[in-house]
């Protein structure tokens, strides 16, 4: 009779990804992974085959940004190196994927032979992948299997970053059991050094007349929204978001303001984060790009940063407080405010009114786009102006808005429209592209038709990637010219409109919000010199860095 204290090893990863609330799990198979493929296909959870590896690995990566927990599963060496790049977004943007790849058997490595997709030796992918994951397992003793699986999923749990394991084929069936010693629980903050903290803040707030917050990456991440939330309605001060953070909360909240991003921001944005005589950023990712190349002007004099594992007041530093027991400690001992802080005045696109005949400009684009956005829509913007030219719209609800702002890699918006989709149902992914990142991984729209999804894919199409050519044009900048609106013949499901006035791009709108069965791709045809006005401030900071 068999122990049911024990399990095979993949019953038990099996079980372990279940219970992180997984529905879902991506990838392609190869012969690798062949076996426990069969097993995953016929586990609860549902495997979602991909055209190809990379978008397997954004589809991971989105469903873990909306969800909590991605997982993606591939064969080894020509499967497992193509997630290098969606891997090394998620340890850059803290997103909690976890890696499966197949591997050769234990015991067909043995004397080292040339196994086909294997590179200089058996642990090279395995050295890759420590270079952008918080915890990697090669599951190649059975006894060990179970607690190797539960460290490096509880490290993804801990960190918001993703994690590797490794699976020999010979290894599927093998028996294991936990040993049931669980990590030992982190200690509490000090109070001392909590209370200090919070007293330095709430002399700060007492004499400030101006304060803003900046809410940042990590308090999504960390799901640390209601916590932030409750501080800033007590307080009624006005807040912005980072370009990373953008939509961490509904941006139709009365104390909204916009999104900062440096010198790249709106004038009205900008004059209220840097004239602010308080300004307290939660959960910060200060990166080039979320600060408009640096230029962010924050005087750490006036400033309070609370970091997932740190406070800093001014120039004073607490270690070992963070976020969750700072925050929720912060708003227990804050006095509420009389009245509201200022008068917060979100930054938003010109009201789009279609003139007929009239040719559509990037501004206008995302004038229609804004008037378009309702309660169930989650904006995926890609690198570029689809993602500057959006910050500006106004995201109705909380985690709605999706961009690797930081990594910066093309190709990810359309494959994470599938993630999205399934790991939010009820929400409908509206895609902003440009015509050289659909190119990468656009026919991942197959993989959306044929699960009957519906998202609509917007395609800012003006010949080329635009955003070098507004720093250094050539040649190089060019693309093949494709008629984007037939792909959904070439895929056999959806609708495709090719627009170019503003009087076409609206009833294109409208015809996708009648379309909620199949994908809907709009081509957007637009002048190859036309950007959006935070793109040209961006670019002229980027020249200087061109040589």
């Amino acid at each position: 009779m068999k122990d049911k204290s024990r399990s095979t090893v993949e019953e038990y990863l099996i079980d372990s990804l279940a219970r992180t609330g997984l529905r879902h799990v991506f990838g392609i198979q190869g012969d690798y992974v062949l076996g426990f493929y069969s097993r995953l296909c016929g586990s609860g959870l549902e495997v979602i085959n991909t055209c190809d590896e990379q978008g397997a690995g954004f589809a991971a990566d989105a469903y873990a940004r909306v969800s909590g927990f991605g997982a993606v599963c591939v064969t080894y060496g020509v499967g497992g190196l193509k997630l290098a790049n969606t891997t090394a977004q998620a340890f850059a943007e803290r997103s909690p994927v976890l890696v499966i790849s197949g591997a050769p058997g234990m015991a067909e490595r043995r004397d080292d032979p040339l196994l086909h997709h294997k590179i200089r030796s058996f642990d090279t992918q395995l050295n890759v992948f420590r270079e952008m994951t918080v915890a990697q397992a090669v599951i190649d003793d059975a006894a060990t299997a179970a607690d190797r699986i539960d460290g490096v999923i509880g490290a993804i749990g801990k960190t918001k970053r993703p994690g590797y394991i490794e699976l020999p084929r010979d290894m599927v069936d093998m028996e294991t059991q936990p040993t049931g010693s669980p990590d030992p629980e982190p200690p509490p903050p000090n109070r001392a050094i909590l209370d200090e903290a919070i007293s330095e803040v709430l002399d700060m707030l007492a004499s400030s007349e101006k304060p803003v917050v900046i809410a940042g990456l990590e308090v999504h991440r960390y799901g640390l929204q209601p916590l932030l939330l409750d501080f800033l309605e007590r307080s009624g001060i006005p807040f912005v978001t980072g370009v990373l953070s953008k939509s961490i909360f509904s941006e139709m909240h009365p104390q909204f303001m916009g999104v900062y991003a440096g010198g790249m921001s709106p004038d009205d944005v900008r004059e209220a984060v840097e004239e602010a005589d308080c300004v307290i950023s939660v959960g910060p990712l200060i990166t080039d790009l979320s600060t408009g190349m640096f230029t962010h002007k924050v005087d750490t004099g006036r400033s309070v940063v609370i970091a997932p594992e740190y406070i800093a007041v001014r120039n004073h530093f607490y270690p070992g407080t963070g976020m969750e027991h700072f925050l929720g400690a912060l708003t227990e001992t804050l006095p509420e405010r009389e009245g509201k802080v200022g008068q917060p005045r979100a930054h938003a696109p010109e009201t789009f009114l279609p003139q007929e005949g009239t040719k559509v400009t990037v501004d206008r684009l995302f004038a229609c786009v804004d008037a378009f956005l309702d309660d169930d829509t989650t904006v995926i913007a890609e690198p570029g102006d689809a993602l500057f030219g959006a910050l500006d719209l106004r995201v109705h609800g909380m985690t709605e808005f999706l961009s690797p702002a930081y990594y910066a890699s093309l190709g990810f918006s359309v494959p994470a429209s599938i993630g999205v989709q399934l790991a939010t149902p009820h929400r409908r992914p509206l895609v902003l592209t440009g015509d050289g990142s659909f190119q990468m991984t656009g026919m991942e729209l197959s993989v959306s038709a044929q699960l009957g999804l519906n998202p609509i894919v917007v395609i800012l199409n003006n010949g080329g990637y635009g955003t070098f050519r507004n720093i250094a044009d050539g040649p190089f900048n060019d693309i093949p010219p494709w008629r984007y609106a037939d792909v959904v013949k070439v895929i056999g499901r959806g609708e495709g409109y090719t627009v170019a006035t503003e009087d076409e791009l609206e009833r294109a709108f409208l015809a996708a919000r009648g379309n909620d069965y199949s994908p809907t791709v709009i081509d957007v045809r637009l002048e190859k010199r036309d950007f959006s006005a935070r793109m040209r401030r961006l670019a002229r900071e980027l020249k200087k860095r061109v040589k």
